[in-house]
């Protein structure tokens, strides 16, 4: 009994460890929502999370790491949302191209200070070889995603000019970034219940 007695202490710092390393990311989502990356500074993201710039070099030593991880952060969100819609084998291929682009397109993954995020490090992405790689290999992964269920509709798609699932999976990631856009340049423009009829016509 006395284990799990001395163990519990240490699972309460764990969390609350965990907990303010969360806020620091959370508010700088925001802060790049409000401003883009040049924005980001550590004091600033200490300031505006309430905690102390001692807390803020305890779990982040440098802007760049801190930034490094809130990309991550919303990538591996993004990533869970599209994998859990689209890789379900016991729901029909159409069924789960539909909730795919449904995820993508309402928050949290569309969630605009998140959309902001993206368009951020997309930007950046030409000069600094890290966000390039991460931003890449996001399209790939799920570009060849969708093609495999295109394929499962279609296993034999060989139409005269029709476009490959390969094609079309890539125009589909296209759309979908494009509303993304919409989203924040045009807040309220299109519905996202009119953005995914669009990718779904």
């Amino acid at each position: 009994m006395d284990q799990p007695l001395e163990k519990r202490p240490e699972s309460a710092r764990a969390r609350q460890k965990q907990a303010t390393r969360q806020k620091l990311i959370d508010t700088t989502i925001e802060l790049i929502a409000q401003g883009g990356l040049a924005r980001v500074t550590l004091p600033r993201v200490a300031e505006s999370a309430g905690l102390s710039r001692g807390i803020c070099n305890y779990h982040f030593h440098t802007k760049e790491q801190l930034l490094l991880d809130t990309f991550m952060t919303v990538y591996r969100e993004h990533e869970t949302a599209w994998k859990k819609a689209l890789c379900d084998q016991d729901t029909p291929a159409p069924l789960r191209l539909k909730e795919f682009i449904r995820v993508l397109l309402v928050p949290p993954v569309a969630d605009t200070d998140k959309v902001a995020v993206w368009m951020a490090f997309w930007g950046e992405a030409a000069g600094r070889r890290t966000y390039l790689d991460l931003c890449t290999a996001r399209d790939k992964d799920f570009e060849k995603a969708v093609a495999r269920a295109l394929y499962e509709i279609d296993p034999t798609p060989s139409h005269q000019h029709a476009m490959s699932p390969e094609d079309i999976a890539v125009a589909l990631t296209g759309m979908i970034d494009g509303f993304w856009v919409q989203y924040l340049i045009a807040p309220g423009r299109l519905s996202p219940e009119h953005a995914i009829s669009a990718c779904i016509a």
